[in-house]
């Protein structure tokens, strides 16, 4: 029975975890959550059943330098259309928020794609979609216009800017993470892997 239930192609294909790879992205902002997520499905495999998450890396550049210096490459174009259920995951960067909000050609570029692609599948409440966050990446959500009327949160330092950003937007300061539905928000670094980590445990 179980591996007639591991081969069923009755399964649900495993939900897209697109990491919105940018120039400095924070290392940590990344390999923390997508480590969570790797082992969920490690958990998973181990009770033979089928993965509930692929991990995918996208941005507008096929190679960019990390946080720390280490280049990542082999990056997907971010994709025109989300073919099956997608969580989007922005990452923060190093700095203040003048140096995070950069008008630079990668930035502008997933700020165009956030707002042509994932806000209109966000808009519906039915949609599989999410949007997360981690730290500073509320930024770029604020600044694609997603934030609106939404309950958000980021690192502590860059709440009065997030704000500014997101006028609409009711920000929460004292916060490991904020669920609203299909915008989901984390504050520090390490906030990130428990946001991951309450993902998981309500998806699966």
């Amino acid at each position: 029975a179980m591996v007639a239930r591991r081969l069923s192609p009755a399964a649900a294909p495993p939900v897209d975890v697109l990491f919105v790879v940018l120039p400095d992205s924070l290392l940590l902002d990344l390999a923390g959550p997508a480590e969570a997520w790797r082992l969920a499905n490690q958990a998973l495999a181990r009770q033979g059943r089928a993965p509930l998450w692929r991990l995918r890396h996208v941005g507008p550049q096929s190679q960019v330098s990390s946080s720390v210096g280490l280049q990542l490459a082999g990056l997907e174009p971010l994709p025109e259309r989300l073919e099956r259920p997608s969580w989007v995951v922005l990452l923060g960067r190093p700095g203040e928020a003048q140096a995070v909000v950069r008008a630079q050609p990668p930035w502008l570029a997933a700020r165009d794609w956030l707002a042509r692609v994932l806000a209109p599948a966000l808009a519906d409440p039915s949609s599989p979609h999410r949007l997360l966050t981690v730290c500073s990446g509320a930024l770029l959500a604020a600044d694609a216009g997603l934030l609106a009327g939404r309950c958000t949160t980021t690192h502590h330092e860059l709440l009065d800017d997030l704000a500014r950003l997101a006028p609409g937007a009711r920000v929460l300061a004292d916060r490991v993470f904020v669920d609203d539905g299909n915008l989901l928000c984390s504050a520090g670094v390490t906030a990130g892997i428990d946001l991951a980590l309450h993902c998981i445990a309500r998806h699966a």
